[in-house]
């Protein structure tokens, strides 16, 4: 017992400290202002209220589960030391982890359990430790926003304890495709959101657009579809040799509508968004339905509408990035 680290000559370095770490959702998009603020007409009241009730959850800024992981910054390997899997159901909280006296890099993830739009990969390393996107033709919308977070931990000196501050961001965004009363008398419509990122990788806050794959959206009503997903790129233009990041000039993301007449023939409409998709942002495109099937935007100059009468039915929606 006299071995123990209590004696003030022992090496400290073989010894934990507790490193208590208090953990806060940081939301900055006002969900409803935005949603009331587009939908303000009387006759979109009844929408505008089932889609704020529809994104609320996305929007809460409530972590369910939270990836907590702390890799070696000193051993050069970037080795995970310790990983932790809560779940919370708040928004913020607070643990402690006792850990050997090292320096940290600390990564957390917020929401990626159960969510059909989201995996985890590469996480034995934080510097491919990445959310990524499943690896399917067409991916399901997000069922929970995802929030992340990264901390330098400094836990190598001779405190009794530390104590850390981490404020989450979300990395996803929502696009919300809202339609005027025409559309439903449509016997079918749907919708994919295109040209989002397919992965983010945490360690250094970077996401990536290789591989993207179109969302489907989920229909909110007869008039509304909506997705959660990672954002758009936010550039067109890169250093010479570089990938290509946006789908083509001035376009960073799309919409694909696709509109079953009552006849049975569709009509394909792209909606060509020339301003980035931002991480927290929520984005509602407000369109009329024609008579033909074509779905044309309302007040909006930033969106192009390309129009196909008759399409049918090709091998994938994939679109190139």
């Amino acid at each position: 017992m006299l071995s123990g680290c209590s004696l003030i000559d022992d090496d400290l370095s073989v010894c934990g400290v507790d490193c208590r770490i208090d953990y806060t959702m940081r939301l900055q998009t006002n969900m409803r202002e935005t949603v009331y603020d587009v939908l303000h007409a009387e006759t979109d009241r009844s929408l505008a209220d089932t889609l704020a009730n529809w994104l609320a959850p996305i929007f809460s800024a409530q972590a369910h589960d939270v990836e907590l992981s702390f890799y070696s910054a000193d051993d050069g390997q970037d080795a995970l030391r310790h990983h932790s899997t809560e779940v919370v159901d708040a928004s913020s909280t607070t643990f402690t982890f006792y850990l050997p006296r090292e320096n940290y890099y600390h990564l957390a993830v917020v929401n990626s359990s159960d969510n059909a739009g989201v995996r985890l990969s590469g996480t034995e390393h934080s510097a491919t430790y990445a959310v990524a996107t499943p690896d399917q033709d067409t991916l399901p919308s997000m069922q929970s926003a995802v929030y992340t977070a990264r901390l330098a931990i400094n836990a190598a000196g001779d405190a009794d304890s530390y104590t850390y501050t981490v404020d989450l961001y979300m990395t996803s965004c929502a696009v919300a495709l809202a339609l005027d009363s025409k559309a439903e008398e449509m016997r079918h419509i749907d919708a994919y959101l295109c040209g989002t990122a397919s992965r983010f990788e945490v360690g250094d806050s970077t996401f990536v657009y290789t591989d993207s794959r179109p969302v489907r959206c989920e229909q909110v009503t007869e008039r509304c579809y909506a997705a959660v997903s990672l954002p758009s790129p936010d550039m067109t233009e890169t250093p010479a040799g570089a990938p290509k990041r946006a789908m083509e000039q001035d376009v960073y993301w799309q919409l694909k509508v696709y509109v079953t007449l009552p006849d049975g023939t569709v009509t394909e409409t792209v909606l060509d968004i020339d301003y980035p998709l931002h991480a927290d942002a929520l984005e509602i495109i407000r369109c009329a339905v024609q008579d033909n099937g074509s779905v044309l935007p309302v007040e909006n100059a930033h969106i192009g509408a390309t129009v196909q009468l008759d399409w049918k039915q090709g091998s994938e929606h994939e679109i190139d990035i």
